[in-house]
């Protein structure tokens, strides 16, 4: 990485060849591989129990976890997928004794069959025995081979139909469900028998919701704040048709592809969850924990002992501590972990069902009773009490439930009757509550997080951090739109009838606002297969285009709230949200100011409840020349700079040429070209949660006086950005970044940027190079391709561009802001600003369109003596490098809550030591939501970010991002298609310009156009570390939550509007305020507070006061009385959560719980209106009533 990184400082990239054996897409061979013939870290104890790959498909599921579209097993489905959703079978291991089915049958059988013909399926656990709670379940994705709709129209309509019969036929059948999205929507289409009887299930405890929010959300791309409104849309919904008694009491993470601690303690214990169940782990940690093995380096101490198996009380919370523990593990599955078990009725397999009338040829009851303790007996040895959970079901089962149901009786009634172990109906909840009865057992503490998730060696599950960055950055954007309609839709008492503008293709309705709509369009998107970006292609346009058209109806809604404010039309108020064509300030295009060559009026309401001094605001043009703007106050700081030619490029890239003449090409081309000439910016003030007007107007200003703005000086070596605060330098030669100085702290570090690419794997070994230490290295090779879930670089150079390419530098001064533009080569760029009176550097990247060929290398193959292009992945990243001696060590958000260390080459205190790195790169990459940091005890640099990427920091001093992929790989998880984005839509993988490739979408009648770009900031932090802490939490607010813009005509100007009579403390962040519940809640609506600090970060991450009388005032938003509630408002908050007994296990978990014991605040101040006391990190939700 070095290498590459001086050799693009050098703008003659030094021309390795990537290391391949391959050119353009490998083609996989395929075919069914015993569990001997894989490489021995695949191999585990229970998965050579069959083959991993099956020849045909056992029933009617489709498009799921091992089937395709057409429920065929998916060909090529890597065998560590397979084991995911992997049951146990008949056969799978031999008979303990000579059974009578399989001898002469003499004497009776050995087990009675009923004579009413009727089993026995009431039953619960009995003291003394091994107790088998079986949980009845489906796993089904809101979207991944096909979409949300698809799926329920196809499958899910059918598992919780079948269900509700199935269930209402037997009081002790029990079953779990999960996603409220798909329920939801049976809800709409059941009758009025079918609610009751959903109704009755549901309070007898047969039916229980577990997660309970609208998806199954990912939990490495969203902010906290996406996953509680999906959660809080879920239970909503369930408290909305149930009541209170339907409320979800575990989280049921089963597919998720990592885990973090934010899911454990917020959306575990703070929203009023006793257990949490994973089916994904750590390969490596799985291993251990099966062997039970873990041991600390000081073996002879007395609390070093093995860990409990497969769960534990996970403490996710450094600031809370143990008041936010939770019950938590990975389920067993068949000992490789999974979220299935060892049986499986699904389908039509006749030689899976269990016959138990001894008068048939195919009677096989006494071999399922026999196996079935045999199989017991064995998860027994592997889990700590006499209770184990097997999860019965897997992707899109029970679709005929009648299967399932009927065999599981039997088995209930049988084994029962054999009496060595004991079986009965259960859930999760039931299963945690007696796993807590037993207080002689103590659970291990887990502190740590399961990132990267690898399922093998040289299997990072890595590559979909950065995964489909334009659908992740949409998510991120439309959940500031949200929280800013919601704020509007109060405080200016607009209703849904006003609004009148509903969104057609919608998501089913929870409340009765306008921002309903969008709340479940994003809320879907959250999935583990949505915003993940592991979906393919035509999933992703599917949650794109519905967060889109819910956007309009928002938009409508949030138009006539602003022209209330400012006493317009709402007619004449309009947006550009990138919502539609002419409609993106993200990459400056704006008809609303493009357009308006007399002037034209901002509106920006701020979402965030303090207020923020100098937002600059950057809008296109369509007047060249002086800009003047105002206020009530007078005129503000503007400037006017020239259009990039990258940034009028942007446009033209939607173009799909295919089978146009060049005629077409250039009027299409015209069409779509920017109209802007220029980009105004302003400098404004923003009142706490409230509303600002700026009128704008071509000329120049008529006030004498002038701003400093930001100095440039230049000279035959450098040029320099200097805005009192901070002292930016720039190298002309190597047309880069070259230092920070922060003035007030006095302070400076060298700051480079670099981009490069790393080459995506197809298969092959691995270089480990000096940095992996040879004891913890994997055998180097693996067939493993780099895809939208793993990243798999062919080594760990960091690669150049093109050397045609001649970078450019070029250097814009204004009073704004000053900035240096660089380009390094075609399809990677940046800008970097520097506004008067920040104390942070803006760095706007733009990435792509990624080529396919990479012709400035030598052909590494041929045909026939032809060569042949170098059609190769590639995986953008921008490293920054700075003398900061931050060592091993990096830190990475979680989900834009506390910050998690990183270490190089290593994982968490909770995982077996030494950990084996089998990837240098790919290995040490960690989710980045909102900020990674780096430091050295003195000062750090940190990036904050405004969409979730991949990061690491593989050196000291430096960290890297990746910030786009495009790959000519699958990588074998079941999506079935490359990750090839295009402008267009459509794709073009292994076609000629002009054909479709072979995942091409052949509708589109052809493709002809250019790869995925996308557009991203990044705020650079460099000073003290208590100072660098407090910015960059305050910077996460502002380029994450940033103003919702509207325009009006001009010399629209209002006094500044706030909505809440005082801004709120610093270290507090107004999460939401909705009335779209307040139907269902006694009037009352959500209101949600948050701590920004987490314990110890600064010396504002301590313990505030809010007097919400105080601050919710205001005539019209006067706050009359509150109470508070879980997280999700879907019951009073709880207080008497379950307790367990647990301990550290080895000396670095010890450490670590040691030295938050001196920082956390784990005694919960309890509300007394109108105060509440937040203590750091912590999330206060209430249902208020407002007059």
């Amino acid at each position: 990485a070095q290498r590459g990184g001086e050799s693009n400082r050098t703008r003659r990239p030094l021309q390795r060849r990537p290391h391949t054996a391959r050119a353009n897409v490998a083609t996989r061979c395929v075919k069914c591989t015993p569990v001997a013939e894989l490489p021995i870290r695949a191999q585990h104890p229970r998965m050579g129990r069959a083959l991993l790959c099956l020849a045909a498909t056992l029933g009617t599921a489709r498009a799921n976890g091992r089937h395709d579209a057409k429920g065929h097993v998916i060909e090529g489905l890597a065998p560590e997928e397979l084991a995911v959703s992997d049951s146990g079978k008949l056969g799978d291991r031999p008979p303990s004794y000579d059974l009578w089915s399989q001898g002469d049958r003499q004497g009776p059988a050995p087990y009675p069959y009923p004579k009413d013909r009727k089993y026995i399926t009431k039953g619960g656990p009995k003291e003394g025995m091994i107790n088998v709670h079986l949980v009845p379940h489906t796993h089904d994705d809101t979207g991944w081979q096909v979409t949300v709709d698809q799926y329920f129209e196809q499958e899910v309509y059918y598992v919780i139909d079948t269900v509700a019969q199935q269930l209402a036929e037997d009081p002790n059948r029990k079953f779990i469900y999960v996603e409220t999205a798909f329920f939801a929507r049976w809800w709409d289409n059941a009758d009025d028998a079918k609610r009751d009887r959903m109704r009755k299930l549901v309070k007898q405890k047969q039916l229980e919701f577990i997660n309970g929010g609208w998806c199954m959300h990912d939990e490495a791309s969203p902010l906290w704040t996406a996953m509680v409104d999906q959660t809080t849309r879920g239970h909503q919904f369930l408290k909305k048709q149930f009541g209170e008694g339907a409320n979800p009491k575990g989280t049921w993470q089963i597919d998720p592809f990592g885990h973090s601690n934010t899911q454990a303690w917020l959306l575990g214990a703070e929203a009023g969850m006793e257990s949490l169940f994973w089916g994904r782990m750590d390969y490596q940690d799985r291993n251990m924990r099966y062997d039970l093995g873990q041991k600390s380096a000081n073996a002879s101490h007395p609390k070093n002992s093995p860990t409990g198996g497969f769960e534990w009380v996970w403490r996710g919370s450094k600031s809370l501590g143990a008041s936010a523990d939770v019950f938590a593990g990975d389920l067993y599955g068949t000992g490789a972990g999974g979220y299935s078990t060892w049986i499986n009725f699904d389908g039509g397999d006749g030689t899976q069902q269990v016959n138990d009338d001894p008068h048939r040829h195919d009677y096989n009851l006494d071999y399922w009773v026999d196996t079935f303790v045999q199989d017991a007996q064995e998860q027994a040895a592997h889990t700590l009490t006499d209770h184990q959970l097997w999860a019965c079901g897997t992707d899109f089962q029970y679709q005929n439930a009648d299967q399932w149901f009927r065999n599981l009786d039997k088995l209930v009634h049988y084994i029962n009757l054999n009496g060595s172990v004991n079986a009965f109906y259960s859930t999760p909840t039931i299963y945690t509550e007696w796993k807590n009865k037993n207080k002689s057992v103590t659970y291990e503490i887990r502190t740590d997080d399961i990132m990267p998730l690898a399922d093998n060696a040289h299997n990072y599950w890595s590559g979909y951090f950065t995964s489909r960055p334009a659908l992740k950055r949409q998510v991120r954007y439309a959940t500031n739109f949200l929280a800013a309609a919601r704020l509007l839709e109060v405080a200016t008492n607009t209703t849904a009838a006003e609004v009148d503008h509903p969104t057609e293709l919608r998501e089913p309705v929870v409340g009765d606002s306008w921002t309903d709509s969008l709340e479940g369009t994003v809320g879907v998107a959250t999935h583990h297969d949505g915003m993940s970006g592991t979906e393919r292609q035509d999933v992703t346009d599917d949650y794109e285009q519905r967060i889109a058209e819910s956007s309009v109806e928002a938009e409508v809604g949030v138009s006539l709230a602003i022209s209330k404010l400012l006493g317009v039309d709402a007619s004449k108020v309009t947006h550009c949200n990138c919502n539609a064509a002419q409609d993106c300030l993200n990459m400056t295009v704006c008809a609303a100011t493009t357009d308006a060559t007399k002037g034209f009026s901002v509106a920006a309401f701020n979402t965030l409840a303090q207020a923020v001094k100098g937002h600059v605001l950057r809008l296109p043009v369509g007047v060249d020349g002086a800009w003047t703007c105002s206020d009530t106050s007078g005129e503000l700081p503007t400037q006017i700079t020239a259009l990039d030619d990258r940034t009028k490029s942007l446009p033209l890239l939607y173009l799909n040429k295919y089978n146009m003449s060049d005629k077409q090409v250039k009027a299409e081309e015209k069409a779509l070209a920017n109209k802007a000439v220029a980009v105004l910016s302003i400098a404004m003030d923003l009142p706490a949660a409230g509303l600002a007007t700026v009128s704008c107007k071509p000329g120049a200003s008529s006030s004498s006086k002038k701003s400093e703005g930001v100095a440039v000086r230049e000279n035959d070596d450098e040029v320099v950005l200097d805005n009192g605060l901070l002292r930016v330098t720039f190298d002309k030669a190597t047309k880069g970044l070259k230092s920070v100085e922060n003035l007030k702290a006095n302070k400076t570090t060298s700051l480079t940027t670099t981009w490069g690419w790393y080459n995506s794997s197809v298969g092959g070994c691995t270089d480990y190079g000096k940095d992996v230490p040879a004891d913890i290295r994997e055998p180097p090779c693996s067939d493993q391709a780099s895809g939208a879930y793993i990243f798999r670089p062919n080594n760990s150079e960091l690669f150049g561009f093109d050397p045609a390419f001649e970078p450019t530098m070029a250097v814009e001064q204004g009073p704004v802001s000053s900035e240096v533009r660089l380009q390094t080569s075609a399809w990677a760029s940046h800008v970097v600003r520097l506004a008067a009176g920040a104390s942070h550097v803006e760095v706007e990247w733009t990435a792509g369109p990624i080529p396919v060929d990479t012709p400035w290398f030598d052909p590494v193959a041929y045909e026939k003596k032809t060569p042949l292009p170098n059609n190769w992945g590639k995986e953008l990243v921008l490293r920054y490098d700075t003398s900061v001696k931050s060592g091993a060590t990096f830190s990475t958000d979680s989900n834009g809550k506390e910050m998690v260390d990183r270490v190089l080459n290593k994982r968490g205190p909770s995982y077996p030591s030494p950990y084996n790195i089998s990837e240098p790169v790919a290995g040490n990459y960690y989710p980045v939501n909102a900020i990674a940091a780096i430091d050295d005890g003195d000062v750090e640099f940190a990036v904050v970010v405004d969409a979730s990427l991949g990061g690491a920091s593989l050196k000291s001093g430096s960290l890297e991002f990746m910030v786009h992929r495009r790959l000519q790989a699958d990588d074998n998880r079941g999506v079935q298609e490359p990750l090839n984005e295009t402008m267009c839509g459509c794709n073009d993988i292994g076609a000629a310009p002009g054909d479709m490739g072979a995942h091409g979408h052949e509708g589109d009648g052809g493709c002809d156009c250019q790869g995925l770009t996308v557009r991203g900031t990044h705020y650079l932090v460099f000073d003290e570390i208590n100072e660098a802490e407090k910015a960059r939490r305050v910077l996460s607010e502002r380029i994450n939550f940033p103003p919702t813009v509207a325009f009006a005509p001009p010399d629209v100007k209002q006094d500044p509007y706030s909505l809440i009579s005082k801004a709120l403390p610093a270290s507090v962040k107004l999460q939401a305020l909705t009335s779209n519940y307040a139907k269902f809640n006694d009037g009352a609506w959500l209101l949600r507070l948050s701590h920004l600090y987490e314990a110890g970060e600064s010396d504002l991450a301590q313990p505030v006061t809010v007097d919400l009388s105080e601050v919710f005032a205001e005539k019209g938003l006067k706050i009359t009385g509150a109470t508070e509630t879980t997280l999700t408002a879907n019951a009073p908050v709880k207080t008497d959560r379950l307790q367990w007994k647990a301990e550290a296990r080895n000396d670095e978990v010890r450490a670590v719980l040691d030295a938050r014991s001196e920082l956390s605040f784990e005694e919960r101040v309890p509300f007394s209106y109108p105060k509440v006391t937040i203590r750091p990190m912590e999330v206060r939700t209430f249902l208020a009533h407002f007059k």
